[in-house]
């Protein structure tokens, strides 16, 4: 997230670390980075050592749901895995009221301009490996009502500054999020659980880093058993020649945007000031109405 989290001051952010994590912290900066989570530095002795990721309150990122996720990839033992590091109690997340707080490590770096060629064998790397005895199985966000659930909300009060544009892009769109809602919900029941594998869940080239000489991936609060095809959506969208599940690749494309329509459309339909989050939602909610499936050029 750009902007600052309201009811967050950088005191309780540095009280909290020093009780949790690290009681030498002695300053902390919030960073303007990122998308569904605020983030500081957090400086020992003067030098930055952690990044502390602060989640916002979304259903889709329980409490429950990212200690699964950090502790499980915590647990791999991969060279490109950055983990989150546990708090003196041995947890991987602690509660900021609604909010959800974890750190990992400061890692002197810089995204890659472009999704780093090594990444297809990364994930291959990934899929292989034994699930860790913590890791939970995927399941989806997606309700198949969502095309009615869409049409419920646009009854209610879009009134914040971006709300119109929104409400009008749901309503061209509403028939076609119904449809795609349905096609997701067949593609659904082809899925397999005994076929299910360690994911990433984005491995797209936001969440890829280098640093040290190498890539790493980062941000593994989405790690779920699931098909391969959640991870390789990003490299068919890339325009990569991997073996997918077209079924199932198609399932996954929809899962993304179908879950993203919901989140942005609720966001834009609620109280909002017009900020830079805001019209990043927007232009959220305009992408995934409107862009080509993954695999379509």
């Amino acid at each position: 997230m750009h902007e600052r989290p309201p009811d967050v001051t950088d005191d309780e952010i540095l009280d909290l670390v020093r009780a949790e994590w690290d009681d030498g912290a002695d300053a902390v900066e919030h960073l303007p980075v990122g998308w569904g989570a605020h983030h500081w530095r957090v400086d020992v002795a003067g030098e930055p050592t952690l990044f502390l990721t602060l989640d916002i309150d979304l259903p889709r990122h329980t409490l429950a749901s990212l200690e699964a996720a950090y502790s499980s990839a915590a647990a791999l033992g991969l060279d490109f895995v950055w983990p989150s590091l546990p708090t003196r109690e041995g947890a991987y997340v602690v509660p900021l009221r609604s909010r959800k707080a974890s750190v990992t490590g400061w890692l002197d770096g810089s995204r890659p301009p472009e999704s780093v060629p090594e990444l297809p064998d990364l994930l291959a790397r990934l899929h292989a490996t034994p699930p860790p005895p913590g890791a939970r199985t995927w399941s989806t966000d997606v309700e198949p009502e969502l095309g009615d659930r869409l049409r419920d909300l646009l009854q209610q009060d879009w009134s914040g500054p971006l709300g119109p544009s929104a409400r009008d892009l749901v309503v061209e769109h509403l028939s076609r999020v119904g449809g795609w809602a349905r096609e997701h919900a067949r593609l659904l029941a082809l899925a397999d659980p005994s076929t299910y594998v360690v994911t990433h869940g984005e491995p797209h080239v936001r969440n890829q880093w280098v640093a040290r000489g190498r890539t790493w991936l980062i941000d593994w609060e989405s790690l779920v058993l699931a098909p391969r095809e959640r991870d390789l959506a990003t490299l068919v969208h890339e325009g990569r020649d991997v073996d997918h599940d077209r079924q199932m690749l198609r399932l996954f494309d929809l899962e993304w945007r179908l879950g993203e329509i919901w989140s942005f459309a609720q966001w834009l339909q609620g109280p909002h000031v017009g900020d830079a989050d805001d019209r990043t939602a927007l232009g959220g909610l305009t992408g995934e109405l409107t862009r080509p499936h993954f695999g379509r050029r």
